[in-house]
């Protein structure tokens, strides 16, 4: 009778280790994951960065190969010297990476209680970032455009090319009038060209 008792004793702890080790070998759920930290503070606005990085940068691509008319005649500029490629260069790699920073998420259009400079042709700031809320991936698009771009300024500036980079300043022109077109004036009217009179 005790020999029974011992072996039922002895069954049940048995049976509850073996259960312990199962339930323990079970793949536990993970742990729900902390919002993972970007690493970086947007601290300058779209308008900041349009003003301080992408102006400069394509007019240091736009100004660098020229035909100006005048009274004496037909000008160019071209980039000749070393320097003065390394200028093209440099605006191309600055307004390629302004491109990556108008994508980064949380930055605003303009400061709190910033306004138009031209209102009723352009939407006020908090117009254009509730468009640009709306729909992130055409922002984003728009954005990767004038990136390619830059970086097909890039290849011509490291070619010596000339003519490509004055080819390319239209591609570049086009990608920010496309954006401007959608989030900073999509109401503009555009007169139709008056018919020839004669």
């Amino acid at each position: 009778m005790r020999t029974f008792r011992i072996s039922i004793g002895l069954s049940m702890l048995v049976f509850c280790l073996a259960l312990i080790g199962a339930c323990q070998s079970q793949p536990q759920a993970p742990a729900p994951a902390a919002a993972a930290d970007p690493g970086y503070l947007p601290t300058a606005t779209i308008k900041d960065l349009m003003l301080s990085i992408v102006d400069p940068s394509a007019d240091a691509v736009w100004l660098s190969v020229t035909t100006i008319v005048d009274d004496k005649g037909l000008n160019e500029t071209v980039p000749k010297s070393d320097e003065e490629w390394l200028k093209v260069r440099h605006g191309a790699i600055a307004l390629a990476e302004a491109a990556n920073l108008l994508k980064m998420p949380g930055r605003r259009v303009a400061r709190p209680g910033e306004k138009s400079e031209t209102p009723g042709v352009e939407l006020e700031p908090e117009e254009m970032d509730v468009l640009i809320a709306k729909d992130r991936a055409a922002w984003q698009e728009r954005a990767t455009h004038l990136h390619d771009a830059a970086i097909e300024v890039l290849a011509a500036v490291d070619a010596k090319d000339s003519n490509k980079v004055f080819e390319l300043g239209e591609k570049i022109e086009e990608a920010c009038e496309n954006c401007h077109k959608q989030y900073w004036y999509p109401n503009e009217v555009i007169p139709d060209v008056p018919a020839d009179t004669k």
